[in-house]
């Protein structure tokens, strides 16, 4: 198989996953929102207002999936895989935005606490946690950035979930209403940290960082130790998307090697050895007078 037949694969994949998931998204959205209203609960509330989130991420992470899929173009040379960055970026910001406008309403029920029907919130909540728990085995596998961001709308929902459910028992067994308020504000907290890394994760493959997982010091290293290489340098390696990975360097080649067959072992090695299917090699055949450092 090839890279590009799996590549569409998995995106067909993540297409049917992400469908499925928003399908469970609007309908316990209908369920919480009205549940919310009906007991009271602020913790309810900011569950289906997640699960609201949830769903305009997940239809940005279909979307962004299936404009991956279009064809390369003149104008988009690399296609438009990028478009699974963007939406990852505003997935997290719409997580970080929402969940201030949570907060704000959490600190505000704990100096002034309202009446909850603790037995409808916990049967609610409950639905909700069956729902959260459906979509993230839907969103289990898949290791694209655009995923990722879903899934972090999804584990906020579960959260939110855990935390109804919870304040539900206390305040049925306790009448303490301020559980309500201080677990969406322990929920909010973990979810925005969450969102924070998924920004600066998409932040720095919009700015074409070296990927993470690429140590550009050790693929420096082993392309000196491809036969017929005397150096390497200029190297560039960003991520147009988390799948697809592109390096780009000015190698050396010895008089006496042939520079067809050096490019092509190192781009075997490349693809072997560090993942990384899109590379150029540019070969030159000259005195090395100064060879730039690792940029």
């Amino acid at each position: 198989m090839t890279a590009a037949h799996a590549q569409h694969t998995h995106a067909t994949q993540d297409s049917r996953r992400l469908a499925l998931a928003l399908a469970i998204a609007g309908c316990t959205l209908a369920i919480e929102v009205v549940g919310g209203l009906v007991t009271g609960s602020l913790a309810l509330l900011a569950d289906a207002g997640h699960v609201l989130s949830d769903g305009v991420a997940l239809g940005l992470a279909w979307l962004a999936v299936w404009l991956a899929t279009r064809p390369h173009s003149l104008r988009f040379t690399f296609g438009l895989h990028r478009s699974e960055v963007l939406a990852a970026s505003v997935n997290a910001v719409l997580v970080l935005v929402f969940s201030l406008y949570l907060a704000v309403h959490a600190v505000e029920r704990l100096f002034h606490p309202q009446p909850i029907e603790g037995v409808g919130l916990l049967l609610l909540a409950a639905v909700g946690l069956v729902a959260n728990g459906a979509q993230l085995l839907l969103l289990h596998s898949g290791a694209s950035i655009n995923l990722d961001a879903a899934r972090l709308h999804v584990w906020g929902d579960l959260g939110g979930s855990v935390a109804a459910l919870a304040a539900g028992v206390i305040v049925a067994t306790t009448g303490w209403l301020q559980a309500d308020a201080v677990l969406t504000l322990v929920i909010l907290a973990i979810v925005s940290a969450g969102g924070v890394r998924m920004l600066i994760r998409a932040t720095g493959t919009l700015l074409a960082a070296t990927p993470a997982d690429i140590d550009l010091e050790a693929v420096q290293a082993a392309l000196r130790g491809v036969p017929g290489v005397r150096d390497v340098h200029d190297m560039h390696c960003w991520a147009v998307a988390t799948d697809f990975v592109v390096f780009e360097a000015h190698v050396l080649v010895d008089e006496a090697a042939d520079g067809v067959e050096v490019v092509a072992a190192c781009s075997a090695l490349l693809s072997a050895r560090f993942g990384i299917q899109h590379a150029a090699i540019h070969p030159e055949r000259r005195p090395l007078i100064q060879v730039s450092q690792v940029r």
